[in-house]
């Protein structure tokens, strides 16, 4: 499957859980579906970020598509947070809502203007072998905690960084006898 079918895919698994979320009174399973919204979210977040951006950015070069999905990847994160935080409480429909309405804006810019170029910068074969390395890795981003990989982009959108970077290389330094040295 071609990388941009794959993540369409994603994108309409991630419509149908906002969708259960709104239908449910169920608090119990309002609490699984989001759960397992947020766990797809990260995980899509991550193989877009550390996988399928990065060789959009190599075919085509930094562009506004590209750096305005980066940073829309950094708002849809903080509301996120802010809606798992708030999952039981009165404010999470409020919340939730705002989640849902960022991922739609997002989803919408990506599906209809990014994913055309893409398409045309990487040709049929490299958008077929970028989708299994997707396949993949949201395979694996899927089975750990949502929670670890969150708070880490936060902080790195916190920080001011636009691409994820390792986590060492975002730690702050310490001075030790006048040298430079990262702090563990």
């Amino acid at each position: 499957m071609k990388a941009t079918e794959l993540l369409k895919q994603q994108h309409g698994e991630v419509s149908r859980l906002f969708k259960a979320i709104e239908k449910t009174d169920d608090p119990a399973e309002k609490k699984s579906y989001f759960l397992e919204l947020a766990s797809n979210l990260v995980a899509h977040d991550g193989i877009e970020r550390k996988i399928f951006y990065p060789a959009c950015e190599e075919a085509m070069g930094m562009d506004d598509l590209l750096g305005e999905a980066l940073v829309e990847h950094g708002v849809v994160e903080f509301s996120l947070y802010q809606a798992s935080q708030a999952l039981g409480k009165d404010d999470f429909e409020y919340k939730c809502k705002v989640l849902k309405e960022l991922v739609e804006h997002h989803v919408e810019e990506e599906e209809k203007e990014f994913f055309p170029k893409v398409e045309k910068a990487l040709g049929k074969d490299k958008l077929e072998s970028l989708g299994e390395d997707l396949d993949e890795a949201f395979q694996e981003e899927r089975e750990n905690d949502w929670q670890e990989p969150l708070f880490e982009n936060l902080r790195q959108v916190l920080a001011g960084v636009l691409k994820t970077v390792p986590e060492e290389e975002t730690q702050p330094k310490a001075k030790v006898s006048g040298k430079s040295r990262r702090t563990a």
